[in-house]
């Protein structure tokens, strides 16, 4: 299903109506049909007084923004002051979705000294996907925030762009860490890095796990097999497998998701 340029001028005169709904329909169609032309009427919407649509439009801008990247960039980060902590939240989301590397400086700063931990929590995550090793010393910072979200998704990006060097340190944090969700974070962190004996200290902490626990170590193995960690052989497929099983019996509504991975791990190939 294709959108002509007549639809599209509606669309766009949607976006100048000032109407809540209508704008936030307009953006939701232009992402749909991806249409990349309508960015610099997008941009416009940054000004609008209703949160509501500085959130929506710094999540659309997230899927149309590369083809404009350097204008759409600097207007998202101009966006990291927002008053409203979802808007500061979505723009750095947004930033690292579209990987746009001249945010780094600032969304460390979020990291270190914003007052919202979701907004902590979505800069930890974006360092990560920028995947800049700068940031190395402002994601050890973190590792001491008081939120468990923040230190989870700081200990991922650890993982994600540290050096083997980083291994011991992530077993300092390991040993003084109260929460078993960072402490996941740091294992994986810990078998991305090279230490490979940090998945069986994962799984075995799967195989005990309460409900809530589970869901968190399940979105790590999604992550885990996403980004293709070349540190996954066939016995550790295996050996995820299954524990994967255990948690589908033991947590039925955990089961379409145990079910989905082991699906993803069976179809790795090494051979």
């Amino acid at each position: 299903m294709n959108i002509n340029q007549e639809e599209i001028y509606i669309l766009i005169k949607k976006c100048k109506s000032n109407q809540i709904k209508e704008q936030i329909f307009a953006l939701e169609m232009f992402v749909k049909f991806k249409i990349y032309s309508a960015v610099p009427v997008i941009l416009e919407l940054l000004k609008s007084d209703h949160e509501i649509i500085r959130f929506s439009t710094a999540e659309a801008l997230s899927y149309l923004g590369k083809k404009e990247l350097k204008s759409v960039g600097l207007a998202l980060i101009n966006l990291l002051t927002d008053p409203a902590e979802l808007v500061r939240s979505q723009a750095v989301d947004s930033l690292g979705i579209l990987n746009y590397k001249p945010a780094r400086k600032k969304i460390e700063l979020l990291l270190i000294n914003d007052p919202s931990p979701l907004v902590r929590a979505s800069a930890a995550e974006t360092i990560g996907d920028l995947g800049d090793f700068n940031s190395l010393n402002c994601l050890q910072l973190a590792m001491k925030d008081w939120d468990t979200a923040v230190r989870g998704y700081t200990a991922n990006s650890l993982g994600i762009i540290g050096k083997k060097e980083l291994i011991p340190q992530l077993q300092i944090y390991i040993n003084s860490e109260d929460s078993f969700e960072v402490k996941a974070e740091l294992l994986v962190a810990q078998y991305r890095l090279g230490k490979a004996e940090s998945l069986n200290d994962l799984l075995s902490l799967l195989a005990k796990a309460d409900e809530d626990l589970a869901i968190v170590i399940l979105n790590i193995f999604d992550d885990l097999l996403e980004r293709k960690t070349p540190l996954i052989t066939n016995t550790n497929i295996v050996d995820i497998c299954q524990v994967l099983k255990l948690i589908e019996q033991k947590f039925l509504i955990l089961a379409p998701h145990s079910k989905n991975l082991i699906i993803k791990c069976e179809k790795i190939n090494y051979f």
